[in-house]
């Protein structure tokens, strides 16, 4: 039977009587030495197990960090890639965007005075575009967006040269990118942004949207954007309407338009017949045309191409200060509501064919201009300073709009409307 205290036995005393004294002390100590050997056993297990447990729990909260931060990211680069989406294929349409007034009448063509004219793809020959493609974007067709290899080629080219030289490379769709954002700065950031944007662009708009978008939107002379209002200019013909040379030498001035100008007092002849001849030589060896359609469009650029200028309509870009302080109200907000540049917010503007209602009143906006054209606002400086100047804005009382202002600038004789 055991007892709680574990009585010794009878036996057990006599062992102990029986065992020189010293023994029983050397045993007694090795006895104890081995509990406190197996209580910091214990408490060093215990600490390992304290340890693993806090490393588990680092691990976790990293781990819980890390998906978050991944998360966010994910979610704005979704954000982000569905707005930029969004305004892309409103820009493409490249239509001008219409104020109209109070009463609902056309007072403003916002980007009007750039000389445009749209034309779809259909209606422009295939040596126009061909010879677009061979000189711009060989790969255009097979790539989204990015052309690996002239990048690849591009980025090495920087870094040889110390960021010394531009990075080059961009593709078509690159390109169509910084027609839209209207970002043309020179920086490692852009590029990153411009080959996001360009990948996104081919995520959305089949190949044909963005060379058509591409082709109507491209500065091709003084004041004149897309291939349409380029052939009128140097042709004045339509483009599709262009010889093989033509086309060539219209896609050949695409990096530098200024440059090859035949109306400029400069003779840029050389220079014209060597850029086509390299557009021609380029389509025959991707196959665009054959051997003859490049020797008898060649043997006419050595001739020498018949340029006949045109004319392209445009607007003044002249809008009432009323008007004027709306746009860049708009752009503002655009800007921000977007996280865009207001050069970007003004693009979109010019080519998203929107219709922006204004609350000017035009009865009341003419009124106040005609008023502002009088003399008598405009008082000289006594001590030959700056002369007077005046303003007026003439709000609806009932709903806080702006229905009319004005502005006569300082020093003019005749009313002049800030813009």
């Amino acid at each position: 039977m055991k007892m709680s205290n574990r009585k010794k036995t009878k036996n057990q005393i006599a062992e102990e009587e029986f065992i020189p004294k010293a023994f029983q002390k050397e045993k007694q100590t090795i006895k104890e030495n081995n509990i406190k050997t197996k209580k910091a056993s214990s408490k060093r297990n215990k600490h390992k197990k304290e340890n693993s447990s806090k490393k588990r729990n680092i691990k976790k909260i990293i781990l819980i960090v890390s998906l978050t931060i991944i998360l966010i990211l994910g979610i704005a680069l979704g954000i982000s890639a569905h707005q930029w989406k969004s305004l892309a294929k409103q820009m493409i349409a490249n239509e001008n965007s219409t104020v109209i007034d109070i009463d609902g009448n056309e007072i403003a063509k916002l980007g009007s005075e750039r000389k445009q004219k749209a034309i779809s793809l259909e209606n422009m020959p295939d040596n126009l575009k061909d010879a677009y493609v061979s000189i711009e974007d060989e790969r255009f067709y097979s790539h989204m967006g990015i052309d690996i290899k002239r990048t690849g080629a591009a980025i090495l080219n920087y870094v040889i040269h110390f960021g010394s030289s531009s990075y080059g490379g961009s593709t078509i769709t690159q390109q169509l990118v910084k027609n839209l954002t209207g970002d043309s700065t020179d920086s490692i950031t852009r590029k990153v942004k411009e080959w996001w944007k360009a990948w996104q662009l081919e995520t959305c708009l089949s190949k044909e949207e963005i060379l058509e978008a591409y082709l109507n939107i491209i500065y091709v002379g003084p004041n004149t954007y897309g291939v349409e209002a380029g052939s009128q200019y140097y042709f004045n013909k339509s483009a599709k309407d262009l010889t093989l040379e033509e086309c060539a030498f219209l896609a050949g001035i695409n990096h530098s338009p200024n440059s090859y100008n035949p109306f400029e007092e400069e003779d840029n002849t050389e220079k014209i017949e060597k850029r086509t001849k390299t557009v021609l030589a380029k389509m025959e060896e991707l196959g665009y045309i054959n051997e003859e359609e490049y020797k008898q469009a060649t043997a006419q650029t050595e001739k020498g191409l018949t340029f006949k200028k045109g004319e392209v309509s445009a607007g003044d870009g002249v809008y009432s200060y009323h008007t004027d302080a709306l746009i860049n109200e708009i752009t503002e907000d655009i800007s921000e509501k977007y996280h865009i540049s207001e050069t970007f917010a003004m693009n979109y503007l010019n080519m998203a064919g929107l219709t922006i209602q204004s609350t000017q009143d035009s009865k009341i906006q003419d009124q106040t201009e005609t008023e502002f054209e009088k003399s008598k606002y405009s008082i000289p400086s006594k001590n030959g300073g700056d002369s007077s100047q005046a303003a007026m804005v003439i709000m609806d009382h009932k709903t806080g709009q702006v229905v009319a202002c004005v502005r006569r600038t300082r020093g003019e004789e005749n009313s002049t409307f800030l813009k």
